[in-house]
């Protein structure tokens, strides 16, 4: 089938059937999803059909952690070998899986850097796909946003537009990746949605807990629960530029990582690892909710929904219910979405935006010029 058979048959085609993939600032792996997607701009219709989490093995997880520093060299080298083993992971799993009839894919590839309205890079090239299953794919979502002036993430929000918002009440959808975004939900015709990063997710909580165990990270937040936070530290990092500051804003794992560790090690150090990992927390889940106070003030929200692999850690998310006592703190399963398969489902869901021409990004959010369908194709 020739590249424009290709896409006119999936134009007018009201199912798709879609694999989402998303290897995050977590590092931790890539999550593939698989849905049946009926998409307009009005609504969103999905089922999904299958999810899995392949984790990194050390060899590639060494690979990308250089590249985050590394040398041209290094970063071309690691666009490719991804960009191979994605395509070899999807394969694996839909054979396995006896998963058929792929219409599309979806890929936003492994973030090494982002500067928030200026630059972006995922790689993980994806052409390896495309020859793999003879389907379009679509990737590098990020960079149309910023090309319109907008910050170039979160993305994520106008997936949260679609699932969540409500016709009375207001909401907050929350995703705990290695960088946390929320997406503010006023009800509809009452308000402009605002979604942004609102600082450190997982990746401190993961970086110190490697550095100090040598394992991947707190399972649970096991050991971070037998902790106490050292609060008036936190009080200090909570006046951080980044936390303070207005949105539209993102930020990565460049911002929130091995390198903010380092600068505040003199202040962590001297705390056992329990009371270090109780800290960390602490500060994870008061800045999520510093950055939400103006909207709680102004809207009467009745759920705190909450996404991405920080639903696994107990003592944070027990953290986020008390200082949410005013909603109801539940993960997106409550409401149909599976919280670990969310971010994927999103990208195969911007992947069939793409297709049909719907704009994928929100000006509110990002600060973009106007509304633009995102992505690029390869067939």
């Amino acid at each position: 089938m020739n590249p424009a058979d290709k896409l006119n048959r999936l134009i007018d085609k009201p199912h798709l059937r879609v694999v989402g993939l998303m290897s995050g600032t977590s590092m931790d792996g890539l999550d593939i999803c698989v849905a049946d997607i009926d998409l307009s701009k009005a609504k969103l219709e999905f089922d999904i059909v299958h999810f899995n989490s392949i984790p990194f093995d050390e060899d590639i997880l060494g690979k990308i952690s250089a590249a985050l520093s590394g040398t041209t060299a290094q970063v071309c080298s690691l666009n490719y070998e991804l960009g191979k083993w994605y395509a070899d992971c999807v394969m694996q799993e839909l054979n396995s899986n006896q998963i058929s009839n792929i219409d599309l894919i979806g890929s936003h590839g492994q973030t090494l850097h982002h500067i928030s309205g200026h630059s972006t890079l995922q790689v993980g090239d994806p052409s390896f796909l495309a020859q793999a299953f003879d389907v379009p794919v679509i990737y590098d979502f990020r960079a149309g946003d910023i090309a319109t002036g907008g910050t170039g993430a979160p993305l994520i929000p106008r997936i949260d537009e679609w699932l969540f918002r409500q016709q009375d009440n207001a909401r907050i959808a929350l995703n705990i990746g290695g960088v946390a975004n929320v997406t503010l939900l006023p009800p509809k015709g009452n308000g402009t949605v605002l979604g942004f990063d609102t600082g450190p997710g997982m990746a401190l909580l993961d970086e110190a807990y490697q550095a100090a165990t040598g394992d991947k990270y707190d399972r649970d937040g096991k050991l971070a629960g037998r902790g106490q936070a050292d609060l008036p530290l936190v009080a200090k990092w909570l006046r951080d530029d980044f936390i303070t500051k207005a949105p539209p804003k993102s930020t990565g794992r460049d911002q929130y990582g091995t390198d903010w560790l380092d600068d505040h090690n003199s202040q962590l150090a001297h705390l056992p690892i329990e009371d270090r990992l109780a800290t960390l927390a602490a500060f994870t889940a008061k800045s999520i909710y510093r950055n939400c106070r103006s909207f709680l003030q102004q809207y009467n929200s009745d759920y705190l929904i909450v996404g991405g692999g920080g639903v696994h850690h107990r003592p944070l998310m027990q953290q986020l219910a008390k200082l949410f006592s005013g909603q109801k703190t539940v993960t997106s399963a409550e409401f149909g979405v599976d919280p670990d398969a969310k971010e994927a489902l999103g990208f195969a869901v911007l992947a069939v935006a793409f297709i049909k021409g719907i704009p994928g990004n929100l000006p509110s959010v990002t600060g973009a010029d106007k509304p633009v369908v995102l992505g690029k194709l390869v067939l």
